[in-house]
């Protein structure tokens, strides 16, 4: 069995690779042009931001709720909760994104949706932490220093050029390999 991201729900699914399929995976060491350095650095800046945007709107709800909540004011009346899923998040992204990145366009859309994969999943651990669900040592809320891996994984699109030793990818263009 393997797993694989099925970013409709945001869970991980199981599958069974097919009888006569291979499974395999590639580590690279890439060797990008200083202007490539500079489109993936804009990246991972953009994936940052868009998390800790979010994180923000996040904590303000919780914030608005517990105060509405001191004031005596009934759950039904609270300020509404926001979806946590990733699907949630990237849906209030899109409707912020203009106003608080007008730059985004420069980036992938994937890089600003892996930023808000790591708080969806972040989130998440907390969620189910405070609630007894999870196992293992509690789990602190995002944005509270545990997350400094943030921009380690993105979701990048890439195909093999002429040889293994170049990928090619939409955004960044030919990279060489080490």
């Amino acid at each position: 069995y393997h797993t694989c991201r099925d970013d409709r729900a945001g869970l991980m699914a199981r599958f069974e690779v097919p009888a006569g399929w291979t499974v395999q995976a590639y580590r690279f060491a890439l060797d990008p042009t200083p202007a490539q350095v500079r489109a993936f650095r804009s990246h991972a800046g953009g994936a940052r931001f868009a998390h800790n945007v979010m994180l923000a709107v996040v904590k303000a709800v919780i914030d608005q709720r517990a105060a509405e909540r001191s004031y005596g004011i009934v759950e039904a009346e609270l300020t509404p909760l926001l979806n946590w899923s990733l699907a949630g998040l990237r849906k209030q992204w899109n409707a912020r994104k203009d106003e608080v990145a007008p730059w985004w366009g420069d980036n992938s859309k994937e890089a600003y949706s892996s930023g808000l994969d790591a708080l969806a999943r972040g989130l998440d651990a907390w969620g189910k932490s405070r609630a007894g669900k999870r196992a293992g040592k509690p789990v602190s809320r995002p944005g509270s220093g545990g997350d400094r891996d943030l921009t380690r994984r993105m979701s990048v699109w890439l195909h093999h050029a002429s040889s293994i030793r170049r990928l090619v990818s939409g955004r960044f263009g030919c990279i060489t390999t080490v």
